[in-house]
């Protein structure tokens, strides 16, 4: 667990949340107030002795002051190993009982990060070639509300300077996303969500090889790509399972 220090008023309770991340529950007195994590098949936060959040794992991640409100920020995890957790706020105003924001609605298993500042809390998802970007704004009085959809804006060097690292970073290429789209015809929207998967991928040579698979796809159920560019022309493109892959498909 990682803690980050937003006040030097939270020092000591930074250390505590630190010390005891090292067991498998959670005890805690943080600003006046019992907070507790256990469980056996899954785990819920208590807040003074009540029950609330229950998932199958939770975490608190951060301690911070936003409008001098203390806070702490978490994660709340029903998925597999890659599926990403869902974040919660638990705030602690001095003149009313803690609160819980979240945990946020609609994440679908995607990397959710946050950015604290003075006043308010940001969480936003990224746009990638199978969704659009999100974000959602914490603010001590509103709570959480959910910001405009961020569609991806392509990038036509990614490609040419061989920094792809994701397959999904293929969409942002126009040339190549018009093939892909062509070659793919209707099942285009199925190697799309599968692309926002977890993957990787490399240049070997000109071509850039990459793999993904949809979260809780078992692992050869994934689909491969293989771009060939020579010249700045798309030559071929390559997909499918690792069971049927075929020679690469000319575009």
């Amino acid at each position: 667990m990682r803690s980050s220090l937003r006040n030097p008023l939270a020092l000591i309770v930074i250390l505590s949340l630190t010390t005891i991340s090292m067991a498998d529950d959670f005890n805690a007195i943080l600003f006046g107030h019992s907070v507790e994590i256990y469980g056996k098949t899954e785990e819920t936060m208590h807040l003074d002795g009540k029950p609330t959040i229950t998932d199958g794992r939770l975490t608190i991640d951060e301690i911070a002051l936003v409008g001098r409100i203390p806070t702490l920020i978490g994660n709340s995890f029903s998925g597999g190993a890659s599926c990403e957790g869902s974040p919660f706020v638990v705030s602690f105003p001095s003149n009313s009982s803690p609160r819980i924001d979240g945990p946020i609605e609609g994440t679908d298993c995607t990397l959710v990060t946050h950015k604290v500042e003075d006043t308010v809390i940001t969480f936003s998802i990224a746009p990638s070639a199978g969704r659009v970007g999100k974000a959602w704004v914490w603010t001590p009085s509103a709570g959480l509300t959910e910001g405009p959809s961020v569609e991806m804006e392509p990038d036509m060097a990614i490609l040419r300077e061989h920094t792809i690292k994701h397959p999904s970073e293929l969409f942002s290429y126009g040339e190549v996303s018009r093939a892909i789209s062509d070659l793919l015809g209707t099942d285009l929207k199925g190697y799309r969500e599968t692309l926002d998967g977890t993957g990787s991928g490399k240049f070997v040579g000109d071509d850039y090889v990459g793999t993904a698979c949809a979260p809780h796809m078992r692992p050869s159920g994934g689909n491969s790509f293989r771009i060939r560019e020579r010249a700045s022309h798309l030559c071929g493109l390559e997909t499918g399972s690792k069971e049927d892959r075929g020679p690469a498909t000319s575009a």
